[in-house]
């Protein structure tokens, strides 16, 4: 089975349809795991949520969505869970507001969207190859890690100190697809698009690649121990 892994969307529905369109998603057959942070910021939010609803009616189980900081924003505004005050205030100026804006424009309900949020995204999820997280991870053995560690963290990236599974992450913005050995030094490797390289099985790989921010929106694709990257430009905000 073919596992596709998405970076932060932001809002971007055209580039994400792109760029799934692009590396031949198939619906019955692959894995899609979104990496979260898949509205806010960007022009067509409430599209983003409900195209990705549309595509976990057809893929099920196959249809990995990530928590990230954005989506734990948008439940702690909409639907009063905790440290909702202070999320809902960082939130509106965190591109909530527009996602607000899209919300109204589409005439649907924030409540409920953060409803299937809550129901449907889940903050880690482990294959054979990789562990998938939105924001970092300090211990391969996940349930020694914290909640907010996977969906705020950042230390991964910034000092390359994890060189546990191999982890797969967004959040981040890295300016191409970066992966970091955990050897705590400036070692960096960054694997050109469209090529086919080994897939690494420790150390961390960082896709967010800055859509909605003048970068790209970056898939990462995991076949029979290979690894490739595909991207699409996204406009900025």
């Amino acid at each position: 089975m073919r596992t596709i892994l998405v970076g932060d969307v932001h809002g971007h529905l055209d580039a994400l349809k792109t760029l799934l369109w692009s590396v031949g998603l198939n619906r019955e057959t692959d894995q899609l795991v979104l990496l979260g942070n898949l509205m806010d910021y960007g022009p067509d939010s409430c599209g983003v949520y409900l195209y990705v609803r549309e595509l976990q009616e057809d893929m099920k189980r196959r249809l990995i969505c990530l928590r990230g900081n954005h989506e734990q924003m948008f439940m702690d505004s909409e639907l009063l869970t905790r440290g909702q005050m202070a999320n809902r205030f960082l939130w509106k100026d965190s591109g909530g507001k527009e996602t607000l804006k899209s919300f109204k424009e589409y005439r649907h309900s924030t409540g409920s969207a953060g409803a299937w949020l809550r129901d449907n995204t889940r903050t880690w999820f482990e294959d054979q190859d990789f562990i998938a997280v939105h924001g970092d991870i300090r211990d391969e053995i996940v349930w020694n890690n914290s909640r907010d560690t996977f969906i705020w963290g950042c230390d991964g990236v910034l000092y390359n100190d994890y060189d546990g599974k191999l982890a797969v992450v967004g959040h981040t913005q890295v300016e191409v697809p970066t992966y970091l050995d955990g050897s705590r030094g400036e070692s960096r490797f960054h694997p050109q698009y469209g090529t086919w390289f080994d897939l690494p099985k420790r150390g961390m790989m960082a896709i967010h690649t800055g859509c909605g921010f003048g970068g790209n929106l970056t898939a990462m694709i995991i076949e029979n121990g290979w690894m490739r990257f595909e991207y699409v430009r996204s406009a900025a905000e």
